[in-house]
């Protein structure tokens, strides 16, 4: 009898409270790096992060699970972020001198995460379009 080589997941599954509830969510530990990097960035806890997400999800109605759509989140948040740096400086509705400098008064607290979770998950991610503006 021969048996099958033991595949490793390379998943790494924990426990999050979305709400009131306790959850878990298997993601490449990459996923959690940026998630832990995004939630520390935008100065809410990973828990608030996944009820924001989960809520924009419900809201659609979407059948797009919960681990999915942090993925879709991660994604465009991260995109976002390098259209913000990349666009030229004339572009740029902030006043924000220095191309190079990400973090301004318009990223800072919440609002980058709020965009890309209003615009980018709801408007544009479900339909995949780029999540850079217009």
């Amino acid at each position: 009898m021969t048996t099958q080589p033991e595949h490793n997941s390379t998943l790494e599954s924990r426990n999050v409270t979305v709400g009131n509830k306790r959850t878990s969510m298997r993601l490449e530990p990459q996923m959690w790096n940026a998630i832990e990097e995004i939630a520390a960035r935008e100065g809410v806890t990973i828990n608030n992060l996944c009820t924001q997400i989960d809520e924009r999800r419900t809201n659609l109605a979407s059948t797009i699970g919960l681990t999915s759509a942090t993925r879709v989140f991660i994604i465009a948040y991260f995109r976002r972020l390098v259209w913000e740096y990349e666009r030229p400086q004339s572009d740029r509705s902030d006043g924000d001198s220095d191309c190079g400098t990400i973090r301004s008064v318009q990223l800072k607290g919440a609002s980058l995460a709020g965009w890309v979770l209003d615009k980018v998950i709801a408007d544009r991610a479900v339909d995949g379009q780029d999540p850079a503006p217009d």
